[in-house]
């Protein structure tokens, strides 16, 4: 968060599983003066909703933590129910961080319970392999509408906050490829009210920038990736903490040679630019892409994790 900014509240999903799940709201930004650092945070966390299906809701407390640090507060979720794009459920979040002064942040948000993560190459959603296909939203408006009709992810540079929340309601996982190169500040405030969002899946950050990201430990489970292009020898060696590469190849190419034997040990999305779009493009390119592969009737070293298309 940008340095004077006030304080605001940040929620995080802690461990999860189809029991029970914690969440944890913490204080973030300001000052850290004696009353800051002391303030105690109360409020609630309700549902599920979802416009896909219909679940009793239920109001979860929220109860403040006794430790050194920022002010936090921990709800027990149990039977979650977990933001995916088939099911997009939310959970209402209202809560207030509270000092000797008065209320020094609030908020009224909706949330998800998100699990994503990686496992060697592939990204899991809920307990699953996922593998995304989906296509840039550029030089368009970005309707997430038009992206659940298809059942496609969304790739989206610089997305605002009103259409991270209408894909968050909606279902479409979102790929935000953060453009601010020279500014760390800047980057880290976008990828931390980013991961604010479920539907925030992947921000695609400069390299340069990973570590600081890293360090925040700001953007929960949403994973952190870098570009990298198909026409050049693939990276030597990845920055601490990333954890994708999003692989831009150019219009009716394959990439070089040196990335089926040398590529980074992580899960690796393809995005082809040129014509075409759609699910019937993103099969295109994950065949031309195992042809590529199998060369020489080799045997494929590793597995592509998404598919992206203009």
């Amino acid at each position: 968060m940008t340095a004077g900014a006030p304080p605001a509240l940040e929620f995080v999903l802690g461990r999860a599983d189809d029991v029970q799940a914690e969440a944890y709201v913490r204080l973030v930004g300001g000052s850290a003066d004696a009353q800051i650092t002391d303030a105690q945070i109360t409020g609630t966390l309700t549902g599920p909703r979802c416009r896909h299906a219909t679940t009793l809701p239920t109001a979860i407390p929220l109860r403040p933590l006794a430790g050194d640090g920022r002010a936090a507060a921990r709800a027990i979720v149990t039977e979650p129910s977990f933001w995916t794009p088939e099911l997009p459920n939310l959970y209402e979040l209202i809560a207030e961080a509270r000092t000797t002064a008065g209320v020094c942040a609030a908020t009224r948000r909706l949330v998800g319970l998100r699990r994503l993560g990686v496992r060697g190459r592939s990204i899991w959603l809920d307990g699953r392999r996922w593998v995304p296909r989906g296509r840039a939203a550029s030089g368009e408006p970005f309707d997430p509408a038009r992206f659940r009709a298809e059942q496609l992810t969304a790739l989206v540079s610089d997305p605002t906050p009103e259409e991270c929340a209408a894909a968050d309601a909606i279902g479409v996982p979102i790929i935000a490829r953060c453009s601010d190169e020279a500014d760390t500040q800047a980057i880290l405030d976008r990828a931390a009210a980013l991961a604010q969002h479920p539907a925030a899946v992947m921000a695609v950050v400069p390299a340069q920038h990973v570590a600081a990201i890293n360090a925040s430990r700001s953007t929960g489970t949403m994973l952190v990736a870098v570009e990298a292009d198909a026409s050049e020898p693939p990276p030597a060696a990845l920055e601490p903490g990333v954890q994708c590469v999003v692989v831009r190849i150019a219009p009716g190419a394959t990439p070089l040679d040196a990335w089926r034997d040398h590529a980074p040990a992580v899960p690796i999305v393809a995005w082809r630019e040129g014509a075409g779009e759609g699910r019937r493009a993103c099969d295109a390119l994950q065949a031309d892409l195992a042809t590529w592969a199998c060369a020489g009737g080799r045997a494929p070293a590793w597995d592509w994790a998404g598919y992206i298309v203009p």
